[in-house]
């Protein structure tokens, strides 16, 4: 039965362990739009509860006739990758495509995907083509990328205490985000299995790499034997759950951070999850610093070698969280396969390039990550 707020008749949704209030008129309004016709709501009741989804039956009446029809709200409470609301959306709104381009008479037809609003509203989203985002500009003359800071360490040979400060502001910036925490198994493991299988994460890059038989500086079977030793990496960890944290998910120096002339820094492009392993942050930051030596030098010497330092240390000092240089050789493998992209950077030289590689296949080998062991994992194996 519907309930009175505030002089208006809401309905409740029970979708596993969550409750959703939606607002009668606004749901009749919403109907009758779709339908182009008037339409009441006669009832409204739940029919099915799954592991994914909840079905409720709604029985209308539209311009005086009688119909029945199904809503199905997608679980975000049991895990299989449905646990943000985006995962959400996008269940439906493939399922909405599929439903009304399978043969005819196969498949019950799709109505609509509709989006229920905060004040008990729904918004139709079944014309929609495409998804856009709206932001605030950022100048880049205001907030210059912090890659320029270190191309000119590059050319400089050297760093001054501000390239200092602004390193430990980035470490203290992610001490701060991986300090909100939170108590979930599912999304732990899930941010695990991404990080292998995600296709913009470890496989879904290896994916994106040319044909391995016509590049000189890896194999395909080295690549297949990465994502094997991955996904031994992941059954250790992925039950580590106490580590959850809130997380950016993408940190990097190219366009991704960036400093005003005072210091103050600017994040950009939160990606992929709100939650998951601080390492992502950790390794994503500090493997540019290996990189950055490496690409220009040939080597990890200074100053990007106590960038580096500074860098891990100051994080450390900040969360106490030694326990993380044994998740780190996962995510710097898949950090490294970035950074050794033949597409992303084509001016990196194979046997640069190399060293990278041998960078991965040597942490994967460890059972966990010794900061002042890095120039031997860039090493080739003598075995």
């Amino acid at each position: 039965m519907p309930i009175q707020v505030k002089g208006k008749q809401y309905l409740k949704l029970e979708v596993g362990n969550l409750r959703f209030e939606v607002s009668k008129s606004n749901l009749e309004d919403y109907l009758s739009k779709v339908f182009s016709q008037p339409v009441q709501l006669e009832s409204l009741k739940k029919i099915g509860e799954g592991f994914h989804n909840v079905g409720f039956l709604a029985k209308l009446t539209i311009n005086g006739d009688s119909r029945k029809i199904v809503l199905r709200i997608v679980r975000g409470d049991t895990g299989w990758g449905h646990d943000y609301l985006g995962d959400r959306a996008s269940v439906l709104l493939l399922q909405h495509e599929l439903l009304n381009s399978a043969p005819k008479g196969k498949s019950p037809k799709s109505i609509d995907v509709a989006c229920l609003m905060r004040d008990g509203s729904l918004f139709s989203l079944k014309d929609g083509i495409e998804f856009i985002n709206l932001m605030e500009l950022v100048e880049e003359e205001e907030f210059p990328s912090y890659s320029n800071d270190l191309f000119r360490i590059v050319k400089d040979e050297r760093i001054s205490e501000k390239d200092l400060r602004r390193c430990r502001i980035i470490a203290d910036y992610l001490a701060d985000l991986h300090s909100t925490k939170k108590q979930n198994e599912i999304l732990y493991k899930r941010h695990i299995r991404d990080l292998i299988g995600h296709g913009e994460m470890l496989m879904g890059v290896i994916d994106t790499y040319p044909d391995p038989d016509k590049l000189e500086f890896i194999s395909r079977k080295e690549l297949t034997e990465i994502e094997v030793k991955a996904v031994l990496w992941r059954n250790k960890i992925k039950h580590l759950s106490h580590r959850l944290s809130r997380i950016h998910g993408d940190v990097h120096p190219f366009g991704n951070i960036r400093f005003k002339e005072d210091d103050s820094i600017l994040v950009m492009d939160f990606s992929r999850e709100e939650f998951g392993e601080p390492a992502d942050d950790v390794s994503g930051l500090s493997i540019n610093y290996l990189f950055f030596s490496i690409w220009h030098y040939g080597e990890f010497r200074e100053p990007f070698k106590q960038l580096f330092n500074e860098f891990i240390t100051r994080y450390l000092n900040k969360t106490g969280d030694s326990e993380i240089f044994k998740i780190l050789p996962l995510f710097y493998a898949f950090r490294g396969l970035v950074v050794a992209h033949p597409l992303y950077y084509p001016d990196l030289e194979d046997n640069r390039r190399r060293m990278i590689l041998n960078f991965i296949f040597n942490v994967l080998e460890q059972e966990e990550f010794e900061i002042d062991n890095i120039e031997e994992y860039l090493q080739a194996d003598k075995n």
